[in-house]
């Protein structure tokens, strides 16, 4: 069996491991993506690095993706399933209550996986190459669960103008984010991000 080193490396491969189910050999190399993009971004994350923390060989990673975009998108998904979740959360506090909450749960979460958050941003296909069908409706529904709970506090809006706001406070506090993150927040300003996020939704919310 492959000896797992503590930094999580493999000091050998073998040819061929059937300890696990493909589903769950999957997930394993899923989580340990995950944890290696945690810790040290995009640029860390390879094949070989995935393979040898959970001890099989690179070929077996190809077999449960079609490439290292195919894992990387996948992995992208399961960071806006968490972020979904975070801000799922948020929006069932009462509807005045809920700007704040959800402006405070994304910075939590950008804050607690700032590696993860950008890597959504960072990574691009080839050229030619599709994101899967499934991946751009995730991203709808989130801007969608943040216009339905904000809905109450713009009863003058149509549909397309509450989707359009939440596009609009989206953009904005990725910016702030993409600033906070990359520690360039303070050439513009030494103001608190958060800060910047609330006044920023109180003025769109303010119409």
């Amino acid at each position: 069996m492959t000896t797992i080193s503590p930094d999580g490396k493999g000091s050998e491969f073998m040819a061929r491991r059937s300890d696990h189910a493909p589903d769950e050999l999957k997930r394993l190399a899923l989580d340990a993506a995950r944890a290696i993009a945690a810790e040290e971004g995009l640029r860390g994350l390879t094949v070989r690095r995935v393979a040898e923390r959970i001890g099989y060989a690179p070929g077996t990673i190809y077999n449960l993706f079609a490439n290292l975009d195919d894992l990387i998108v996948q992995l992208n998904g399961m960071t806006l399933d968490a972020l979904a979740v975070e801000l799922g959360a948020a929006a069932d506090a009462a509807p005045r209550e809920r700007p704040k909450r959800l402006v405070e749960a994304y910075f939590d979460f950008v804050e607690s996986r700032p590696r993860l958050w950008s890597m959504l941003f960072e990574h691009r296909l080839p050229e030619g190459a599709e994101l899967p069908d499934w991946y751009r409706p995730k991203l709808a529904a989130l801007i969608s669960l943040v216009a339905e709970a904000l809905g109450p506090l713009m009863p003058e809006r149509t549909a397309e103008a509450r989707q359009d706001a939440t596009v609009t406070m989206w953009a904005g506090l990725h910016g702030i984010s993409t600033l906070a993150v990359s520690a360039k927040l303070t050439l513009v300003a030494e103001t608190e991000p958060r800060r910047l996020g609330h006044l920023l939704v109180d003025r769109m919310l303010g119409g």
